[in-house]
């Protein structure tokens, strides 16, 4: 490419000037075929963000929970990346349908976890209702990306930016003492937050944290609000950001948006994900619940 080295963050414009590029790799994070097979990006191929993305099943910790957001393992993503077409050297720009990002981002995520290249890496800002609302050509043809023999090579996962429960447990400890700092963000609806709406054994929330809604952190057209409103968010709600260790939600989707904008384009770098979240955390009884 000729363009300066893209970020994390890609707009619409950018996109559209590299549509032929031939390493470029885009992809269409949904829940519903039927939204791609109307209109998507030209040359999208489509990802169901719960067959590729996040995985279905149960976990010793959780016993018989019925889990909905598991983290796919790096053998799983290999062979994702190697249906995706993805070949070493490609790049990857996530966007969905979904009209806030949280979907495209959790695929950003995963493979950051994973090792994929950060400056190959990229999610649509605004997705497809931003492309769409800028009058961009779309396509209602399906992608079938060709098997590639060889992707770019993953890692054992990067434990700086997924969070363990053991971790949490420590730092909700440390935010419950009288004056102590703000480690952790629940960005659910206040009413999961408050213990009405209870998705899990338990209903609740993990005792120290803070609340913001996670669509406090994108703009009404769907865009994403810059790394400077982030952070003013979080000093308005009496967060002092540098003290912040991790984000967490239901499955760790929402929570992987509020790490991107924190993380990835604020340069919060202490903050992780909590990928298991309360699919974890409300499913395992020795861990504290607060109301």
């Amino acid at each position: 490419m000729n363009a300066a080295q893209p970020g994390p963050l890609v707009s619409d414009a950018w996109v559209a000037d590299h549509l032929s590029d031939a390493d470029l790799r885009i992809v269409h994070v949904s829940t519903d075929r039927k939204i791609y097979d109307q209109a998507h990006l030209p040359g999208a191929i489509f990802v169901d963000l719960h067959a590729d993305l996040a995985k279905g099943g149960q976990r010793p910790e959780t016993g018989t929970a019925k889990r909905m957001y598991l983290v796919p393992s790096r053998e799983d993503v290999t062979e994702t990346l190697t249906r995706w077409g993805v070949a070493p050297g490609d790049r990857i720009v996530f966007y969905d349908d979904a009209g806030q990002g949280r979907h495209a981002i959790r695929g950003y995520w995963l493979l950051r976890l994973y090792g994929f290249p950060a400056e190959r890496l990229h999610v649509l800002d605004g997705g497809l209702g931003v492309w769409q609302t800028e009058g961009r050509v779309t396509s209602a043809e399906a992608t079938e990306p060709p098997r590639v023999e060889a992707t770019e090579r993953l890692h054992e996962r990067d434990d700086s930016l997924i969070a363990t429960a053991e971790q949490v447990l420590a730092w909700s400890r440390e935010a419950s003492q009288p004056g102590g700092p703000t480690r952790l963000l629940d960005v659910r609806r206040i009413d999961e937050f408050l213990g009405g709406d209870v998705r899990a054994a338990r209903g609740g929330r993990i005792a120290g944290a803070r609340h913001r809604l996670f669509t406090d952190f994108v703009a009404p057209d769907g865009r994403l609000r810059p790394a400077a409103d982030a952070v003013a968010i979080l000093e308005g709600s009496g967060v002092n950001p540098g003290e912040l260790r991790a984000t967490y939600c239901q499955g760790g989707i929402r929570a992987a948006l509020v790490w991107f904008v924190l993380r990835e384009l604020a340069g919060l770098t202490e903050v992780r994900n909590y990928a298991e979240s309360w699919e974890e955390w409300g499913n395992r009884p020795e861990l504290p619940v607060e109301k």
